[in-house]
């Protein structure tokens, strides 16, 4: 029963499953932490998450403004992780996003839109340390591992969906804010040096636009309430099949 509920009570957190839709494409293994002390809960996470998943290197950057960033470089240096400069070097990116109210310290593994079973003894352990304090946070924390050696290709498009089906194709070379009607309101898509991001919602949590800026072939953002896609395009990708 303990395994039983601590699978279940990692993927149930209300507040991860916008961010799971959103998650990046299939080049990229997505942690989602919960807690206000990342740095002391993501070099053990990594450590054992390392036998489930590759990771060709241990170059790391930001891709947001954290506000235990300085904390995560120490301790990740200790662990061996190298911060670099630009992000397109690193294999692993680490963004902060505030929740709209505390919830239960949590962590879950996310790979291709698929929930991992990540039940190692040791991570049963943390996860029980980590609740057993009744800790909760408003802090996420997401490590975005890039799986495969491959160097990251800049984007050519920018393709919308709405309902699952493709509206639009728009060019990343040019500099364009763009207003969409959504299914619960209005979206406005900013483009803007060769990066696109969602400016402004009619969503609830703005979660879509807590998203960092997306500049590579097959990363996304996902407004999960309007039903709306961005993905930027690159060459040799296949269509995306949105059911």
């Amino acid at each position: 029963m303990y395994r039983r509920d601590f699978f279940k009570t990692m993927i149930v957190t209300p507040f991860l499953n916008p961010f799971i839709l959103a998650s990046k494409s299939s080049a990229y293994d997505e942690l989602f932490l919960i807690s206000d002390k990342p740095q002391i809960i993501l070099p053990s996470l990594l450590e054992d998450l390392g036998k489930l998943t590759s990771i060709p290197s241990r170059k790391f950057a930001f891709s947001s403004d954290h506000p235990k960033k300085r904390a995560l470089i120490q301790t990740l240096d200790r662990q061996g992780w190298v911060h670099v400069l630009p992000s397109s070097q690193s294999y692993m990116s680490l963004s902060f996003h505030p929740l709209q109210q505390h919830t239960p310290a949590s962590f879950t593994l996310v790979r291709s839109g698929q929930i991992l079973d990540v039940r190692s003894r040791r991570l049963r352990s943390l996860w029980k340390e980590m609740n057993s304090s009744h800790a909760s946070s408003s802090c996420l924390t997401i490590a975005s591992l890039r799986k495969g050696p491959s160097s990251l290709t800049a984007g050519e498009t920018v393709r919308i969906y709405r309902d699952g089906w493709r509206t639009h194709d728009l060019s990343l070379k040019k500099d364009r804010v763009l207003s969409f009607q959504a299914r619960r309101g209005s979206l406005i898509v900013k483009i803007q040096g060769g990066k696109a991001w969602i400016l402004e919602s009619s969503c609830r949590h703005k979660i879509c636009c807590l998203t960092p800026s997306i500049s590579f072939a097959g990363e996304r953002i996902v407004c999960a309430p309007n039903h709306f896609l961005v993905e930027i395009r690159g060459p040799g990708m296949v269509d995306t099949v949105i059911g």
